[in-house]
């Protein structure tokens, strides 16, 4: 009798972890943004639902890119009888998300994805003012999230320099360039360590920077373009790395980064 207990026990347990899995699998595929173009009265709009873990913001964006209804809340996968649900619950809305109130109604749909399609029949889970209907919306590419590059240092292998120098970097990504130069600030001795914690904004995995790297050993000179010496290297950004170039025959460095 106990092992008949057992094995019944363990079995509940099992299908129980098997259910809650499967839900989370669900949410995951439902995560992203999704999009549907809709016409109403002659005016035509998108509908924007966006869905990270469980929570949702759902947004009705007219032609002219004027929001209309704006609407953020919890989200739960559910499954009711053969069919694929999904439930919305404390739900604020209004006509932007800065202009939110407390909705007291929760909103259950059914759903079936494909491939970057999801279907939702909504307004069939109770009487409502608005129409029962069924919505196609289209799964929209991911973006790569753009973070800030920072240029951690240069390691100075060899320099050209045989007296101490003065160094300019500029560091260019796209449209934008920094530069890190210490006024009146001399190095000298190889193997030197600089660093630069030069940071450029919006960058994404797998961009390209370039940068120019200017010695001089006279202050002041190392920016202008009559200076002793002048390497121009690139690399694609990655979370972290390093590259090492050799510019000249007696000039070996090595550039460290990192994305944050």
């Amino acid at each position: 009798m106990k092992n008949i207990t057992l094995s019944l026990t363990i079995a509940f347990v099992l299908a129980t972890l098997g259910a809650l899995s499967a839900r989370a699998n669900d949410l995951d595929g439902l995560a992203g943004k999704w999009v549907a173009k809709g016409e109403a009265q002659g005016q035509t709009f998108k509908q924007v639902l966006e869905i990270k873990k469980n929570k949702f913001t759902f947004e009705i964006v007219r032609d002219g890119g004027q929001t209309a209804l704006y609407a953020e809340g919890a989200l739960k996968a559910e499954d009711i009888g053969p069919f694929k649900a999904a439930k919305f619950y404390n739900i604020q809305g209004g006509s932007s998300a800065s202009d939110l109130q407390a909705v007291d109604d929760e909103r259950t749909v059914i759903y079936s994805l494909g491939y970057n399609e999801m279907t939702v029949a909504v307004n069939f889970d109770k009487e409502r003012s608005e129409p029962a209907q069924v919505t196609r919306y289209t799964k929209v590419a991911a973006t790569t999230e753009a973070k800030t590059l920072v240029i951690d240092k240069i390691v100075m292998h060899k320099s050209p320099q045989s007296t101490e120098y003065f160094l300019c970097l500029d560091v260019t990504v796209g449209e934008t360039t920094k530069r890190f130069n210490v006024p009146d600030k001399a190095y000298e001795k190889d193997g030197l360590t600089i660093a630069t914690d030069l940071a450029i904004p919006n960058v994404s995995k797998d961009a390209t920077c370039k940068f120019v790297m200017k010695l001089d050993d006279v202050a002041g000179d190392e920016c202008a373009e009559e200076m002793d010496n002048r390497s121009a290297g690139s690399f694609a950004v990655t979370e972290s790395g390093s590259q090492e170039y050799k510019p000249e025959s007696q000039w070996r460095y090595t550039v460290y980064w990192h994305l944050k």
